[in-house]
């Protein structure tokens, strides 16, 4: 059985569960309908995302326009890849959002990381609560699939970066880890903590979504003066739910989804 996060050691077993975040891809010059040829370090990344020749990936120039590039040749030493459409609007978060959430039973964080990655959170965490899943039920969670989940998602919404995904670890853990340092906290609990509002619009926030049944009320305490209590209508949601809507209300509220449409 892997160890205990809160015994302070973590096993070589975590580290399946845990994926390191990889930035935006960077060419520079590039042009609409022009080949261009890259190099190992780049090569390296799009097999680590599973791009294959012939797929597309997004690309951005040192301009900061993102395109979208299809390759041509991929090998591990290097390869070729013309970009095809220039993107309007950047597919990459304006803020950083880290999604700590309690780890869900019946396999539902799976659905949590695909949907996290597609939200355009920049980390995610998996707490091990009172109420969670306990470290000896990750295995049954596949939380091995979790790494591959982000890769897949990030492919599918056109994601120049990729999240990291953290081992899991208990809320303690998160609590005192440079993690836990934000601008902005919200917890989606309608008894948690309090903490002083932000003068101005956060750039780094954290996300707290509890287990079904919620934190325990021991834990509750620890985010008082840490956790601002967001209560989003009066509407008892699943934790799965909770966590899409309050990552939709995050990037509403101070995020990508603050531009105004595009009218005809």
């Amino acid at each position: 059985m892997p160890d205990n996060p809160a015994s302070g050691g973590k096993s070589r077993a975590f580290d399946r569960y845990a994926a390191a975040p990889d930035g935006a891809l960077e060419f520079n010059p590039l042009k609409l309908g022009t080949p261009f040829a890259f190099d190992r370090s780049l090569a390296r990344r799009l097999i680590r995302r599973e791009v294959n020749a012939k797929e597309a990936f997004t690309v951005k120039d040192a301009s900061g326009v993102f395109y979208r590039a299809s390759v041509k040749e991929l090998a591990e030493y290097g390869g070729s890849a013309v970009a095809y459409e220039q993107l309007s609007v950047s597919p990459e978060p304006a803020v950083e959002i880290t999604l700590a959430c309690a780890v869900l039973a019946r396999q539902r964080m799976i659905f949590v990381v695909q949907k996290a990655t597609e939200l355009g959170v920049s980390r995610i965490v998996p707490l091990l609560t009172q109420h969670s899943v306990p470290v000896n039920g990750l295995e049954h969670e596949k939380a091995h699939a979790w790494p591959g989940q982000i890769i897949r998602a990030a492919k599918q919404c056109r994601r120049s970066s990729l999240p990291e995904l953290r081992p899991p670890m208990t809320l303690d853990e998160f609590l005192a880890s440079p993690l836990a340092a934000a601008d902005l906290c919200l917890c989606l609990d309608n008894v948690a903590g309090q903490a002083p509002a932000p003068a101005k619009d956060p750039r780094r926030i954290i996300l707290l979504v509890g287990p079904e049944g919620g934190f325990s009320d021991a834990e509750r305490k620890k985010f008082e003066g840490k956790a601002l209590s967001w209560i989003l209508g009066g509407r008892v949601l699943r934790a799965e739910t909770a966590v899409l809507v309050g990552l939709s209300a995050v990037q509403l509220t101070w995020g990508d989804f603050r531009a105004r449409p595009v009218l005809p």
